[in-house]
């Protein structure tokens, strides 16, 4: 039952440590909204850029962090403590490598990843683009740092620092953005610097409570000879990354290519989508670590009812966060953009976010189960199956020209495809007890279909 508690307990807690970049996207389009259409549209462009450059091996890299740090914890071994100060330490240095490396290739491909997204030269949307993207790109170390830290601190099962570590950060980002976009005038530049200030600012004080916690040598030899454990199911998390990041981009890139107001309403919707999506990502970490701490202890009946009781809230969460968008329908996308024009494309794929909600929560639930089972090259493979139906969707969208309206509802019903795939081809190999899954089957008494 000890493991029922903490689900419970780090799901309350995890629910409020929404992830600082999302938030600070969301952030951004609702004062740019204020700023300008425009503006608002150029930054979903440069978002979608640096979200497919970075989420290759950031995505991956926190799941994966939060998996072998679980697994230390989890462990019976005499020197555990420092067990978990080498995996605190790869990790951290795994991303102030891999951060470096995003700078340089989105400092390096700027311009021509904007014409790869439908901004060209002559494009109203080019040079703000170019601006966030650049000072985004500057910043990559900043937002790949206080990932995997959160990583960290969700492998050991603390939700409370990262909790005060992520309000900070939203609330350094929500107090500054308006000074520099309204106030000294910077727009999109504006934007981009006070969530970079506010992510180092968080990062590196997650960072040092964590060094007083535990033994961290980023360059020890230690730290160097772990790095096995780390680039192998990251580089197999990172191929699953492209095929989501490129639908993700794909949708983007379609929208970029519709008239001004409807390239704002996507960019609303897709804000407000990830935003909620964050909650049921929540659930997800949860259960990811409590999964993994329960393989390596060998509680595998209580590992099973965490995924079940997880799946269950999930649903309910999905469903819950429907409600209150339906409710919200007529105001929320007002706290955005006054223009009428982006309100009318709003209200014609609003209902795709509300539908979509029960889809997303159960595909990130998951997520977090086949990541606490160590299925990342099971889940590499399955995103391939995942993308092709969703892709296709999104492509109908080129068969509309002329037609906005229907070029973004094409967009939003292969997302919806997408999230759907994703829970499919998991829930298969899970019900019929395969692998990645078997281990968790070991003793098969009772399932999560039972407790």
């Amino acid at each position: 039952m000890s493991q029922l508690r903490d689900l419970r307990k780090n799901t309350r807690k995890t629910l409020a440590t929404l992830a600082a970049d999302p938030i600070a996207s969301l952030v951004d389009t609702a004062y740019l909204g204020r700023y300008g259409s425009s503006e608002l549209a150029a930054v979903g462009v440069a978002l979608s850029i640096f979200g497919t450059v970075t989420k290759l091996l950031n995505i991956p890299l926190l799941s994966v962090t939060t998996n072998i740090v679980a697994t230390a914890v989890g462990s019976n071994k005499d020197d555990k403590h420092t067990e978990i100060g080498v995996a605190a330490s790869t990790s951290l240095l795994i991303g102030v490598l891999v951060s470096v490396s995003e700078a340089v290739v989105l400092v390096a491909l700027g311009a021509a990843s904007l014409s790869l997204w439908g901004v060209g030269a002559s494009s109203p949307l080019r040079q703000n683009a170019l601006d966030f993207l650049h000072i985004k790109a500057i910043g990559a170390p900043a937002t790949l740092l206080l990932m995997v830290a959160q990583g960290v601190y969700r492998g050991l099962g603390d939700t409370r620092t990262p909790l005060w570590g992520t309000l900070a950060c939203n609330a350094i980002n929500i107090l500054l953005a308006p000074l520099l976009i309204f106030t000294a005038d910077w727009g999109c530049r504006g934007a981009a610097l006070a969530t970079v200030a506010s992510q180092a600012i968080a990062g590196g004080w997650l960072i040092y409570r964590l060094k007083q916690r535990y033994p961290l040598r980023m360059a020890g030899r230690d730290a160097m000879k772990n790095l096995s454990k780390f680039l192998g199911p990251t580089g197999l998390l990172a191929l699953r990354t492209v095929a989501i990041s490129g639908t993700f981009a794909l949708a983007t890139s379609l929208a970029a290519r519709s008239d001004l107001a409807h390239a704002a309403a996507h960019q609303i919707c897709l804000q407000l989508w990830l935003a909620s999506s964050l909650l049921a990502d929540s659930l997800a970490v949860a259960a990811q670590t409590l999964m993994a701490q329960g393989v390596a202890a060998k509680e595998l009946q209580q590992t099973r009812k965490v995924a079940g009781r997880t799946l269950q809230m999930g649903l309910g969460l999905g469903l819950a966060l429907a409600t209150v968008l339906a409710i919200g329908n007529g105001g929320l996308p007002r706290l955005f953009t006054g223009d009428a024009a982006v309100l009318a494309a709003v209200g014609h794929i609003f209902p795709w976010v509300i539908l979509s909600q029960p889809i997303n929560a159960l595909a990130f639930v998951w997520d977090g189960i086949l990541y606490g089972a160590g299925g990342f090259s099971y889940a590499a493979k399955a995103m391939a199956v995942c993308a092709a139906p969703a892709v296709g969707c999104m492509l109908m969208a080129l068969n509309t020209p002329g037609r906005p309206d229907m070029e973004l509802n094409a967009v939003w019903l292969g997302l919806t495809v997408l999230m759907a795939m994703r829970s499919l081809t998991i829930y298969v190999p899970y019900r019929l007890r395969k692998s990645p899954f078997d281990k968790v089957f070991l003793y098969p008494e009772k399932d999560l279909w039972q407790d």
